[in-house]
């Protein structure tokens, strides 16, 4: 495998796990959230951990696409008392917000590869859509959904 391809294959590995990573975040915030807030949004934070779960298996899809392996790595502990709803978006706020910067920072390194490009825009639209989402809840109280969308490039494993 070529450098420039093993570093193409390194990075969906990263974002592979980041998205991994944003899942179990979602996972443990449904839970942190106090008893009435988590009724208000349990389907938002339901759906969120479904989304990245399936972000990760695409970006899996990706790599395996690119002849190689998915590697996953994930170093984190997640810990916390119980917390408001406003906090629990500020932080899923965030989740996003690094997701977003992770895919804006990797399409110039995909230029020039048609599939993989097309794939890494469209994560980037999601992304946005969802940053916009969360920044509308938190500045207006609008009502919490999540842009629901397939998994980009998902590609079927043979």
């Amino acid at each position: 495998m070529s450098a420039d391809r093993r570093e193409i294959v390194d990075e969906l590995n990263r974002l592979m796990a980041e998205e991994a990573e944003a899942c179990l975040r979602y996972f443990q915030l449904r839970f942190r959230l106090r008893p009435a807030d988590r009724r208000t949004a349990e389907k938002f934070f339901a759906d969120s951990l479904r989304e990245t779960l399936e972000h990760a298996e695409a970006l899996a899809g990706q790599i395996r696409a690119r002849g190689d392996v998915p590697r996953l790595h994930v170093n984190l502990s997640l810990s916390g008392g119980p917390m408001r709803l406003e906090e629990a978006l500020a932080e899923a706020l965030e989740v996003e917000q690094q997701a977003l910067d992770a895919y804006k920072d990797f399409l110039p390194r995909v230029a020039g590869d048609a599939e993989l490009e097309a794939f890494i825009r469209r994560q980037i639209e999601v992304e946005t859509e969802h940053v916009q989402e969360i920044r509308d809840v938190l500045r207006t109280g609008a009502p919490l959904k999540l842009v629901a969308k397939p998994a980009p490039g998902a590609r079927s494993e043979a």
